[in-house]
């Protein structure tokens, strides 16, 4: 690793701050501190110098800091006054401080003495790209810098990613990680800023981990529908792995997979593997709703009764990929028209008898006069051609029913 300075700017620092009457930073500080004043400008101290690490994946990212600096430091006339929540640490002959753009989202760390005279500065948060690429540093995306008390440095990752609009199986994401590391800064007793920490990451955004992942299937003979999730993440599973076999699966055209409450089927991405010979022609989607009559602790819904069908919506299948899409308010409470006499008859059949009133009961029982409009599944249809012919094969998802 090495560490260098764009060009050292001390002598002129040193110059600008002879500038200033003595005492009036400091003063300005104690004053800040005490909550006398809000705030209190730098670009009186006009340059600071900028320092950056030669580490490996920041060679973009340096070139782009370098077309805002001027001879190697950053014109303090172009960031904001500094405030209370700015000052990191007050030490003997200098200061620990974050000093923000004013244009702009970059931070910097930056060290000044207690005189007012720059001593060095670092970049600590930053973002620019374009479409199919992006750079950050930043502890995340919202949280873009983090001081760990602890190990008394601040904490960042370095991230270059990019843009797929074609996720594969392989790589299961619209944002491939191209570069990410993870570092601490630290501002020594001399107020020099030095990296201590610099290690590789996995593959998981502003994460240190690696992303375990896990595949889950459902086979028809035809082809067979994946899904991913990540192995610590039990919870994002959709369906368990191997839900179901190809023999078992070779004489039904649908099947029906009951969701928990917590997993998440909307805007989710799904990867076919036809098998040879089957081409995939269409996929799409469509809900199901149906009436749902609540009560305390127990529901009584008319799943075999009359049900909303929505219009199938395309999904556009490219490259054996698709995503599932989310459905509106709205359309979550479509349903047909009905009368109150159709209602009752179908609850008796279904859910039992009316329940009487009673005022003074605490327990609410499902009843006719207590009716919803739920979702009661999404409907997946997978056309495609194989060599008997054009066919059509059913995923359903049935969502969790609750009270």
């Amino acid at each position: 690793m090495k560490r260098f300075l764009y060009i050292a700017l001390l002598a002129s620092s040193t110059l600008n701050a002879q500038e200033i009457p003595p005492g009036n930073f400091a003063n300005g500080i104690d004053l800040l501190l005490a909550g006398q004043i809000d705030s209190l400008p730098i670009s009186h101290l006009e340059v600071i110098p900028a320092i950056q690490f030669d580490m490996v994946g920041w060679e973009f990212f340096n070139e782009n800091e370098k077309k805002s600096t001027q001879n190697g430091g950053v014109d303090l006339g172009s960031f904001l006054p500094i405030t209370k929540d700015d000052i990191v640490e007050v030490r003997d002959d200098h200061l620990v401080l974050l000093i923000h753009e004013k244009q702009g989202g970059k931070i910097y760390l930056a060290s000044i003495t207690s005189q007012g005279i720059p001593i060095e500065s670092f970049l600590l948060h930053d973002q620019y790209g374009y479409l199919y690429e992006k750079n950050f540093r930043a502890f995340s995306y919202t949280e873009p810098v983090r001081f760990n008390r602890d190990m008394q440095a601040f904490e960042f990752y370095q991230l270059t990613y990019g843009y797929e609009p074609i996720p594969t199986l392989e790589n299961p994401t619209q944002d491939p990680i191209y570069h990410q590391s993870f570092h601490r800064v630290v501002v020594n007793d001399q107020g020099r800023i030095e990296l201590n920490l610099s290690e590789m990451t996995g593959n998981r955004i502003f994460r240190r981990e690696k992303r375990l992942s896990v595949l889950h299937e459902v086979a028809f003979h035809e082809f067979s529908l994946f899904t991913v999730s990540e192995k610590n993440e039990p919870r994002l599973a959709i369906w368990e792995d191997n839900f179901i076999t190809h023999g078992d699966m070779d004489s039904h055209d649908s099947i029906i997979i009951h969701l928990e409450f917590e997993s998440r089927w909307e805007d989710r991405f799904f990867f076919l593997q036809p098998a040879e010979g089957t081409t995939i022609l269409e996929v799409s989607q469509r809900h199901e709703n149906i009436l749902s009559f609540p009560g305390d602790g127990t529901t009584c819904s008319l799943s075999e009764w009359n049900r909303f069908q929505s219009p199938w919506r395309n999904l556009y299948c490219e490259e054996n990929f698709f995503q599932t899409t989310s459905i509106s308010e709205e359309e979550k409470l479509l349903f047909l028209e009905y009368n109150e006499t159709d209602i009752i008859e179908a609850f008796e059949q279904v859910c039992g008898s009316i329940p009487t009133k009673d005022i003074n009961s605490l327990v609410m029982e499902p009843s006719p006069s207590h009716v919803r409009v739920v979702v009661d599944c999404i409907v997946l249809r997978i056309k495609f051609i194989c060599p008997s012919g054009n066919k059509e094969k059913f995923i359903i998802f049935q969502l969790a029913e609750g009270c």
